[in-house]
């Protein structure tokens, strides 16, 4: 009577679930195969991100005029620790934007890094605050993207960085 041997794997990853079970050696190679195209679709994907971040390289922290009040996720996402009551949402998204220069960022994206660690701010409501800070002179559209003018960028840095650090 011959051994038989079997392998079995799973692997789950977000809704989507892969298994597979049966002879060792046509599993393994299925196993190679599945890794080998998972590792070029990633490499594929690395210039242009689509997914919540489009951040080119994941930062583990911000800079020292941001600490206490922005922080980075694992990924790289900026996220405001500050108190709601402490910011404007035109406030808020300036320093997400300053957070993440030079990197533009999408109007869904925003919404979803405010909504996220701020106040619930629906894509709408981003692109009402975009239009007037751009108004102002201190935001730059872009292909759909928002990243701050030099104006901006002094804004956040002599008076909504000053004013979050004397609170």
């Amino acid at each position: 009577m011959v051994d038989e041997k079997t392998l079995r794997f799973r692997i789950r990853r977000g809704d989507y679930e892969v298994e597979l079970e049966g002879d060792f050696t046509y599993v393994k190679e299925c196993f190679e195969r599945l890794l080998e195209d998972i590792h070029q679709a990633r490499s594929d994907e690395q210039p242009s991100q689509k997914t919540l971040g489009n951040f080119e390289a994941p930062r583990t922290e911000v800079t020292q005029s941001l600490g206490g009040i922005v922080e980075l996720t694992q990924e790289g996402k900026p996220r405001l620790t500050v108190p709601v009551d402490n910011l404007k949402a035109k406030e808020a998204l300036v320093l997400l934007l300053y957070a993440a220069r030079p990197q533009a960022i999408e109007c869904e994206e925003l919404s979803l890094l405010l909504s996220s660690s701020w106040k619930t701010m629906k894509p709408e409501a981003v692109r009402a605050r975009a239009s007037e800070l751009r108004r102002e002179g201190r935001l730059v559209a872009e292909n759909g993207k928002y990243s701050l003018s030099g104006a901006g960028v002094q804004w956040v840095e002599n008076d909504i960085l000053r004013r979050l650090r004397s609170i």
